[in-house]
């Protein structure tokens, strides 16, 4: 069986990963980070509760230069469902801006 090095823990390292190993290969996935997931993860707030509330990290969308994502996460289960399960449609586009002023809100 052949064996890949994907470098990077973030959706593109992790999808690339997934895709190879359905494929047969051996798959080590390297990250430099002590937690996998990139900018698409929560992390645990110290004192916001017991046990910590999670804090969003990065973006909560998934744009469509993420062409096959959404088919990646139906395929990985979790808690009975998959990952897929989770997301919900958004209806509004919140924007903070750099200045402090009110952010912007958009239907979308």
């Amino acid at each position: 069986m052949a064996s890949v090095a994907v470098l990077g823990g973030g959706v593109g390292g992790l999808s690339a990963a997934h895709e190879l190993a359905k494929r047969g290969f051996e798959v080590t996935v390297y990250e430099a980070r002590e937690v996998f997931g990139g900018k698409a993860r929560s992390i645990p707030v110290p004192g916001s509760g017991t046990p910590p509330l999670p804090g969003e990290h990065g973006f909560r969308f998934f744009p469509g230069f993420y062409q096959h994502l959404d088919a990646t996460m139906a395929e990985i289960p979790y808690e009975g469902r998959t990952v897929k399960d989770n997301l919900v449609l958004a209806t509004e586009m919140l924007m903070a801006r750099p200045d402090g002023a009110n952010e912007l809100i958009a239907p979308l």
